[in-house]
């Protein structure tokens, strides 16, 4: 059999009032991890720092400078000219930049004495 309802209050939202602003959520809080015995120490994570050296310095700054990539965006211009091939002065000058790159990442060669 259905249950029975209070006829005589009706539900908030009917009665045209504003409906209640909803509980705050209680959260539990887990208990704080166990300490533990000052005789054992704790292990080093496994992983290496990995350290910055001269080399790796060297090779993130570029070995040319804006001089040497007008340079060589000038020869650039000048053999597209003579072959006629179309183009203009920008993507000269990033092919400038992307030669002398692909340059200064190369390893140098020892000189002999």
């Amino acid at each position: 059999m259905a249950k029975k309802t209070d006829s005589t209050t009706k539900p908030a939202a009917l009665n045209g009032a504003a409906p209640a602003a909803p509980t705050p959520v209680k959260r539990t809080v887990k208990p704080a991890a166990k300490a533990k015995p000052a005789g054992k120490k704790a292990k080093a994570p496994l992983t290496k720092a990995r350290r910055i050296t001269k080399k790796t310095v060297a090779t993130t700054k570029p070995r040319y400078t804006q001089d040497d990539v007008a340079l060589r965006a000038y020869f650039i211009s000048e053999k597209r000219r003579a072959h006629g091939i179309p183009g203009d002065e920008h993507h000269d000058w990033l092919e400038a930049e992307r030669q002398l790159l692909a340059e200064s990442l190369k390893p140098k060669k020892a000189k002999k004495a």
